[in-house]
């Protein structure tokens, strides 16, 4: 393991916590929730959203944080709304 992979872990274990104790909370969950229908491009515009306000720090730093996990967040639905192949998936995780 290394230690770069322990800092992604930990930061997965935040995400998970903000996808059910805010996220779910408010918009509700798969496949009810309003991102169902939503396209890969869609996700990716909300992450540039949330990316471009980090500068501004006007919000404060709790939510400069919560949006920083709202990218990782849509980030993943992106991904899976591209429907990555089982041979796709086995190449980038080799690295290839």
């Amino acid at each position: 393991m290394t230690i770069r992979r322990d800092h992604f872990k930990a930061f997965a274990s935040v995400v998970e916590k903000h996808i059910d104790n805010y996220t779910v909370l408010q918009y509700g969950d798969a496949p009810n929730d309003q991102v169902q229908d939503w396209t890969p491009t869609q996700c990716m515009d909300c992450v540039k959203r949330y990316a471009n306000r980090i500068e501004s720090n006007r919000r404060g730093r709790v939510e400069v944080l919560r949006d920083m996990l709202k990218i990782a967040h849509f980030a993943c639905l992106a991904f899976g709304k591209l429907q990555p192949t089982a041979e796709e998936i086995r190449r980038i995780s080799a690295g290839d």
